[in-house]
Protein backbone atom coordinates (compact mmCIF):
# COMPACT_ATOMS: atom_id res chain seq x y z
CA UNK A 1 0.00 0.00 0.00
CA UNK A 2 1.12 3.74 -0.55
CA UNK A 3 1.66 6.13 2.64
CA UNK A 4 -1.45 7.72 2.25
CA UNK A 5 -3.13 4.43 2.05
CA UNK A 6 -1.38 3.51 5.36
CA UNK A 7 -2.17 6.32 7.12
CA UNK A 8 -5.77 6.22 6.24
CA UNK A 9 -6.20 2.24 6.78
CA UNK A 10 -4.40 2.22 9.99
CA UNK A 11 -6.65 1.66 13.55
CA UNK A 12 -6.21 0.45 16.65
CA UNK A 13 -6.63 -3.81 16.72
CA UNK A 14 -7.59 -5.34 20.11
CA UNK A 15 -7.71 -8.39 19.23
CA UNK A 16 -4.72 -11.17 17.92
CA UNK A 17 -4.10 -14.20 16.42
CA UNK A 18 -2.01 -16.86 18.30
CA UNK A 19 0.87 -15.98 15.36
CA UNK A 20 4.45 -15.51 16.62
CA UNK A 21 6.02 -12.59 14.64
CA UNK A 22 9.48 -13.02 13.57
CA UNK A 23 12.54 -11.08 14.66
CA UNK A 24 13.36 -9.88 11.63
CA UNK A 25 9.66 -8.54 11.04
CA UNK A 26 10.26 -6.64 13.95
CA UNK A 27 13.72 -4.98 13.96
CA UNK A 28 11.81 -3.99 10.37
CA UNK A 29 9.37 -1.74 11.90
CA UNK A 30 11.91 -0.47 14.37
CA UNK A 31 14.28 0.34 12.23
CA UNK A 32 11.48 2.05 9.80
CA UNK A 33 9.90 3.75 13.22
CA UNK A 34 13.99 5.14 13.63
CA UNK A 35 13.93 7.32 10.75
CA UNK A 36 11.37 9.61 12.55
CA UNK A 37 12.58 13.33 13.82
CA UNK A 38 13.46 14.21 16.93
CA UNK A 39 14.72 17.67 18.94
CA UNK A 40 18.51 18.42 17.53
CA UNK A 41 18.56 14.57 16.84
CA UNK A 42 18.65 13.52 20.42
CA UNK A 43 16.45 10.39 19.84
CA UNK A 44 15.28 9.88 23.51
CA UNK A 45 12.84 6.66 23.03
CA UNK A 46 14.20 3.27 24.67
CA UNK A 47 12.43 0.63 23.55
CA UNK A 48 11.80 -3.00 25.37
CA UNK A 49 10.06 -5.23 23.11
CA UNK A 50 8.52 -8.74 25.26
CA UNK A 51 7.02 -11.63 23.96
CA UNK A 52 6.90 -15.32 24.63
CA UNK A 53 6.70 -16.48 28.36
CA UNK A 54 8.18 -12.84 29.47
CA UNK A 55 5.09 -11.09 28.15
CA UNK A 56 2.87 -13.46 29.92
CA UNK A 57 4.17 -13.82 33.14
CA UNK A 58 4.08 -9.97 33.09
CA UNK A 59 0.38 -9.65 31.73
CA UNK A 60 -0.26 -12.08 34.89
CA UNK A 61 1.30 -9.57 36.63
CA UNK A 62 -0.26 -5.99 35.57
CA UNK A 63 -3.69 -8.25 35.07
CA UNK A 64 -3.11 -9.35 39.00
CA UNK A 65 -2.40 -6.18 40.46
CA UNK A 66 -5.45 -4.77 38.52
CA UNK A 67 -7.57 -7.20 39.41
CA UNK A 68 -6.70 -6.24 43.37
CA UNK A 69 -7.29 -3.34 43.00
CA UNK A 70 -4.38 -1.32 43.45
CA UNK A 71 -3.54 2.07 42.74
CA UNK A 72 -2.21 2.87 39.32
CA UNK A 73 0.59 5.30 39.62
CA UNK A 74 2.09 5.58 36.13
CA UNK A 75 5.40 7.65 35.29
CA UNK A 76 3.61 9.77 33.11
CA UNK A 77 0.69 11.20 34.91
CA UNK A 78 -2.71 10.40 33.05
CA UNK A 79 -5.12 13.44 32.80
CA UNK A 80 -7.81 14.04 35.82
CA UNK A 81 -9.92 16.81 33.43
CA UNK A 82 -10.13 17.14 29.65
CA UNK A 83 -11.40 20.65 28.24
CA UNK A 84 -14.95 20.29 27.33
CA UNK A 85 -15.10 19.66 23.92
CA UNK A 86 -12.05 16.88 24.25
CA UNK A 87 -14.16 15.70 26.96
CA UNK A 88 -16.98 15.43 24.47
CA UNK A 89 -15.07 13.26 22.14
CA UNK A 90 -13.36 11.35 24.47
CA UNK A 91 -17.31 10.18 26.22
CA UNK A 92 -18.63 9.78 22.49
CA UNK A 93 -15.48 7.19 21.31
CA UNK A 94 -16.40 5.07 24.57
CA UNK A 95 -19.82 4.79 23.96
CA UNK A 96 -19.35 4.18 20.17
CA UNK A 97 -16.56 1.36 21.43
CA UNK A 98 -19.25 -0.34 23.75
CA UNK A 99 -21.47 -0.53 20.79
CA UNK A 100 -19.44 -2.21 18.56
CA UNK A 101 -18.67 -4.58 21.61
CA UNK A 102 -23.02 -4.90 21.97
CA UNK A 103 -22.20 -3.63 25.72
CA UNK A 104 -24.41 -1.58 27.71
CA UNK A 105 -22.33 0.42 30.50
CA UNK A 106 -25.48 1.16 32.15
CA UNK A 107 -26.61 -2.29 32.99
CA UNK A 108 -23.62 -4.75 32.02
CA UNK A 109 -20.64 -3.04 34.52
CA UNK A 110 -19.33 -6.45 34.70
CA UNK A 111 -18.42 -6.36 30.89
CA UNK A 112 -17.20 -2.96 31.07
CA UNK A 113 -14.86 -3.59 33.86
CA UNK A 114 -13.59 -6.74 31.94
CA UNK A 115 -13.18 -4.90 28.80
CA UNK A 116 -10.72 -2.19 30.83
CA UNK A 117 -9.22 -5.04 32.28
CA UNK A 118 -8.22 -6.77 29.19
CA UNK A 119 -5.83 -3.70 28.56
CA UNK A 120 -3.49 -5.30 31.29
CA UNK A 121 -3.23 -8.54 29.29
CA UNK A 122 -2.38 -6.71 26.06
CA UNK A 123 -5.33 -7.60 24.76
CA UNK A 124 -3.81 -11.46 24.51
CA UNK A 125 -1.60 -9.77 21.68
CA UNK A 126 1.85 -12.39 21.19
CA UNK A 127 3.90 -9.29 21.91
CA UNK A 128 4.24 -5.75 24.22
CA UNK A 129 6.31 -2.71 23.35
CA UNK A 130 7.48 -0.38 25.96
CA UNK A 131 9.02 3.04 24.71
CA UNK A 132 10.32 4.89 27.97
CA UNK A 133 12.79 7.81 27.81
CA UNK A 134 14.89 9.50 30.34
CA UNK A 135 13.35 11.07 33.84
CA UNK A 136 15.33 14.35 33.46
CA UNK A 137 13.74 14.88 29.98
CA UNK A 138 11.41 17.85 28.53
CA UNK A 139 8.09 17.26 27.13
CA UNK A 140 9.87 18.09 23.86
CA UNK A 141 10.97 14.47 24.17
CA UNK A 142 7.77 12.95 24.97
CA UNK A 143 7.18 14.79 21.74
CA UNK A 144 9.51 12.80 19.85
CA UNK A 145 8.49 9.77 21.54
CA UNK A 146 5.35 10.50 19.46
CA UNK A 147 6.63 10.65 16.81
CA UNK A 148 8.46 7.61 16.98
CA UNK A 149 4.93 5.78 17.97
CA UNK A 150 3.11 6.95 14.92
CA UNK A 151 6.41 5.35 12.71
CA UNK A 152 6.10 2.32 14.27
CA UNK A 153 2.31 2.03 13.84
CA UNK A 154 2.42 3.08 10.59
CA UNK A 155 5.66 0.41 9.71
CA UNK A 156 3.87 -2.20 11.50
CA UNK A 157 0.76 -1.43 9.67
CA UNK A 158 2.62 -2.07 6.55
CA UNK A 159 4.04 -4.85 7.59
CA UNK A 160 0.17 -6.85 7.81
CA UNK A 161 0.78 -6.36 11.45
CA UNK A 162 -1.89 -4.84 14.28
CA UNK A 163 -1.10 -2.47 16.96
CA UNK A 164 -2.81 -0.60 20.01
CA UNK A 165 -0.63 2.25 21.71
CA UNK A 166 -2.19 1.92 25.09
CA UNK A 167 -1.59 3.76 28.53
CA UNK A 168 -3.09 1.91 31.06
CA UNK A 169 -0.28 -1.06 31.29
CA UNK A 170 2.55 2.11 32.38
CA UNK A 171 0.34 2.49 35.71
CA UNK A 172 2.33 -0.31 37.32
CA UNK A 173 5.57 0.91 36.01
CA UNK A 174 7.30 -0.92 39.26
CA UNK A 175 5.84 -4.52 37.92
CA UNK A 176 7.00 -4.02 34.39
CA UNK A 177 11.08 -2.49 35.88
CA UNK A 178 11.06 -5.51 37.61
CA UNK A 179 9.86 -7.68 35.26
CA UNK A 180 12.05 -6.66 32.66
CA UNK A 181 14.90 -5.11 34.22
CA UNK A 182 14.63 -1.16 33.56
CA UNK A 183 16.25 1.23 34.74
CA UNK A 184 14.73 3.56 37.24
CA UNK A 185 15.92 6.52 35.78
CA UNK A 186 13.75 5.58 32.83
CA UNK A 187 10.42 7.03 32.70
CA UNK A 188 7.77 4.60 31.02
CA UNK A 189 5.75 6.46 28.57
CA UNK A 190 3.72 3.84 26.53
CA UNK A 191 2.89 0.55 25.86
CA UNK A 192 2.13 -1.16 22.62
CA UNK A 193 0.36 -4.34 21.88
CA UNK A 194 1.60 -6.03 19.15
CA UNK A 195 0.25 -8.84 16.56
CA UNK A 196 -1.41 -10.26 13.47
CA UNK A 197 -4.59 -8.97 13.79
CA UNK A 198 -8.10 -11.26 14.25
CA UNK A 199 -10.28 -9.43 11.78
CA UNK A 200 -13.50 -11.39 12.66
CA UNK A 201 -13.47 -9.54 16.53
CA UNK A 202 -16.26 -6.84 15.65
CA UNK A 203 -13.92 -4.19 17.90
CA UNK A 204 -11.16 -4.84 14.83
CA UNK A 205 -13.68 -3.27 12.43
CA UNK A 206 -14.16 -0.42 14.63
CA UNK A 207 -13.09 3.15 13.53
CA UNK A 208 -12.72 6.20 16.05
CA UNK A 209 -14.35 9.00 14.36
CA UNK A 210 -12.61 12.57 13.65
CA UNK A 211 -12.40 16.11 13.40
CA UNK A 212 -13.19 17.82 9.85
CA UNK A 213 -10.24 19.73 9.44
CA UNK A 214 -11.76 22.69 9.39
CA UNK A 215 -12.70 22.27 12.82
CA UNK A 216 -9.10 23.12 13.61
CA UNK A 217 -6.85 24.57 11.06
CA UNK A 218 -6.60 28.49 10.25
CA UNK A 219 -5.47 29.58 7.01
CA UNK A 220 -3.43 32.34 6.44
CA UNK A 221 -2.29 33.97 3.47
CA UNK A 222 -4.61 32.10 0.85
Amino acid sequence: MDFIETVESRISRRGFLPKKIEKKTLEKILKTANRCPSYMNTQPWEVFVVTGQKKENLAKKLYEQVCSGTPLTPDMPFPKTWPEAHDERSKSHRMRRFKTLGIDPDKEQDKVVASYRNNFKFFDAPCAIFIAMNKTLTPWSVFDCGAFVHGFLLAAHAEGLGACPQAMPTGYPDAIRAELGIADNLAIVLCISLGYPDLGMPLNQYRSLRRDISEYIRWYGF
